[in-house]
């Protein structure tokens, strides 16, 4: 095949990749983080909220992002006894490897922070990651005992 054969094929293959419909992806990323957040709130630590030992508050935020646009969303702060501060703040809903992410941190620690990943594995299918590092050793499935283990660790 020469050269030029090679071009077009390519070039007919590209015009073939279809775009992603970044208005849907938007909205699904919109509906993972409320998902993320209430399960976390509801199912995850609603005892823990039963007890009076953590408190949680939704703060709308506005974001706006190549790709997919202007949107609104919220932060989910949670406040534990002397004035302790956890924070799970949306950042990014397209990243290079990942298809979106979040950082979770404790308020006033820089060394207390990590990232919580979307990757999706099917149309309707996705889990969470939580990378403490950037070496994939780091990264193990967002469930409720690797945050609590992380919590307990951060307030030793």
């Amino acid at each position: 095949m020469a050269l030029k054969e090679k071009l077009e094929k390519l070039k007919r293959l590209d015009e073939q990749h279809k775009e992603p419909d970044w208005e849907s992806y938007r909205e699904a990323w919109k509906k993972a983080i409320q998902e993320i957040q209430h399960t976390i709130m509801d199912k995850w630590f609603a005892d823990y909220q039963e007890k009076g030992l953590m408190s949680f508050d939704i703060v709308p935020t506005k974001r706006f992002e190549p790709y997919i646009g202007e949107y609104v969303t919220s932060i989910l702060e949670i406040t534990l006894a002397q004035n302790r501060y956890l924070v799970l703040e949306p950042v990014s809903g397209v990243t290079s490897e990942y298809d979106g992410k979040l950082e979770f941190y404790m308020r006033g620690n820089v060394f207390k922070k990590v990232s919580i990943l979307r990757e999706i594995i099917s149309e309707n299918n996705y889990h969470w990651i939580i990378a403490k590092s950037y070496d994939m050793k780091d990264h193990l499935e967002l469930d409720k005992s690797q945050l609590e283990k992380l919590i307990d660790e951060w307030l030793q």
